[in-house]
């Protein structure tokens, strides 16, 4: 039976910075960083807290030696690391990752928590924003949460599965073939409602189109393989699992877009865990294999109603092919029942709406919505953006290369609720919400109560003085002549339900361990 699909979302956010010609990139992410960690008090002048990189092995592939590399990485010093390194009490991290602020989730067994915790990290960095224009006055900083600058630069929004060793090891690592035949089909037609839309494109595409469903789809290059920021695979192979790998295993997944509407959030999460929750349970037994998935990919993005040629010479339309995993999630659960995905119900209902709707949008030639019954356009960011752009472009009559419009492509994702157009179509009700401001605003400082990143937020929320160094995997804290280290090996342990009276009656870090040891 396959095991809850735990997950977590890496968005990884564009930074355009103003009236500050000698401020880079990477310090401008810093100071977004330290800004928020002052803010919530973890970078007071005693602080001694950092994230240990002793468990990432970024450059080893699940395929074995042949595919590794050597990192080349030099050790950090324990204040470069808090330079671009904080934990939050609400089980997330934030950091600079190269050139841009990065915000990763807790883990969350729900699609919808998901969804709730990665948009408190929007709210995370408008408060990190704040405070850094306050600080660093004339300097503006603006952040984006897309996949491209359209400069031929593309970052991602990254998606982690808690997957079942054995499964993982035997349909992925060992056996790619049902991975073929199941999972690639899925996550290349998936865009047609978690794309995030795009002007134009990149990368060489040759199909060359004027508006497109995906951000990230002119640059996925591969089935398979290790990297994420060039030759970009369908499916990551990256052994890094932050788990006890006898036990579990992280799927490591860099196709999606990154989402502003909740409905195509919640749609790409849910459905991702349902499919994967069959994987591991062997129950599709269909091979929906494509004959060429990169090709495929670009094509559903520039024309999601042209049938894609599978390899044994059927063609489908990606809706199509969504619906077949639709009807077989259905028979699943209906079997299995939801342990593995708890907004199953849910996720059936908005997953066939999804699919209702985009057989029913009709476009023109132009790329104009000439008809939307089931209202598409205020449930998916593509089809949102679309209809922005559109009221413009044909307003003005201009042509879909014009900078105004690549313009709007981009204030659609900027995050400043004042700056942002998706914000404001957002509080005009344009854009459909499944979430209330109270359910994203607990986990901006409260972590998810049913995983393992219960235990670390609150660790980081009532003893932040006494930690040493902390990661996906392990608390660690600091006891004066010994360290003291707690694994957190399983993400579906240290929940509230096992912990939360023992938080409450600790006053220390020492109390906790000795009651976490009786």
């Amino acid at each position: 039976m396959s095991i809850p699909k735990i997950v977590g979302i890496e968005q990884e956010y564009a930074i355009k910075i103003a009236n500050a010609a000698d401020l880079s990139a990477f310090h401008a992410s810093c100071a977004l960083v330290n800004a928020y960690a002052r803010k919530t008090g973890l970078r007071g002048p005693d602080s001694k807290m950092v994230w240990d990189y002793g468990h990432e092995t970024p450059f080893q592939d699940i395929r074995g030696n042949l595919f590794k590399k050597a990192t080349g990485q030099e050790i950090l010093t324990a204040e470069d690391n808090r330079r671009i390194n904080v934990s939050l009490a609400n089980g997330a991290r934030l950091y600079t990752d190269h050139a841009h602020p990065e915000y990763s989730t807790p883990e969350c067994a729900s699609a919808l928590d998901a969804v709730a915790a990665d948009k408190a990290g929007e709210i995370v960095l408008r408060k990190a924003l704040e405070m850094v224009h306050k600080e660093l006055a004339p300097v503006h900083i603006s952040l984006f949460k897309n996949n491209t600058d359209q400069q031929g630069h593309s970052y991602g929004c990254h998606e982690n599965y808690l997957m079942d060793a054995g499964a993982h090891q035997r349909f992925i690592a060992e056996n790619p073939r049902k991975t073929v035949s199941v999972l690639v089909p899925f996550l290349v037609t998936r865009a047609i409602f978690a794309g995030a839309g795009k002007v134009g494109s990149e990368n060489g595409n040759p199909l060359k189109p004027d508006y497109q469903l995906s951000q990230r789809a002119d640059f996925m290059e591969n089935l398979f393989g290790l990297e994420t920021t060039y030759a970009r695979p369908l499916v990551n192979t990256r052994d890094e699992h932050h788990a006890d790998s006898k036990r579990f295993r992280r799927l490591h997944l860099i196709v999606g877009d990154a989402n502003m509407c909740e409905f195509a959030s919640f749609l790409k999460i849910g459905t991702a865990q349902a499919v994967l929750a069959m994987l591991e349970d062997n129950f599709v037994r269909d091979d929906f294999s494509l004959k060429d998935p990169v090709e495929a990919v670009k094509i559903v993005s520039a024309d999601y109603k042209k049938p894609l040629e599978l390899e044994d010479g059927r063609k489908m339309t990606a809706v199509e092919i969504q619906r077949e995993f639709l009807s077989r999630a259905g028979d699943y659960f209906q079997k299995h029942g939801e342990e593995a995905v708890p907004d199953a119900g849910h996720v059936l209902e908005y997953w066939e709406e999804a699919l209702d709707g985009l057989e029913e949008l009709v476009l023109s030639s132009d790329m104009a919505v000439e008809d939307d019954p089931s209202e598409m356009t205020a449930k998916l960011d593509w089809a949102l953006k679309l209809w922005l752009i559109n009221r413009v472009r044909l307003g003005k009559n201009l042509k879909w290369d014009d900078p105004q419009i690549r313009v709007l492509d981009l204030k659609y994702h900027n995050i400043d609720e004042s700056e942002g157009i998706f914000y404001h179509l957002q509080d005009r009700e344009v854009a459909e919400r499944l979430l209330e401001d109270s359910d994203i605003e607990t986990f901006v400082a409260r972590p998810p109560e049913d995983t393992r990143a219960y235990f670390r937020g609150r660790c980081i929320e009532k003893f932040p003085g006494e930690i040493n160094l902390v990661n996906w995997e392990v608390v660690g804290f600091d006891q004066g002549d010994v360290y003291r280290m707690i694994p957190l090996m399983n993400p579906m342990k240290g929940t509230k339900d096992r912990f939360g009276r023992i938080f409450e009656e600790c006053e220390s870090a020492a109390e906790l361990i000795a009651a976490i040891t009786a």
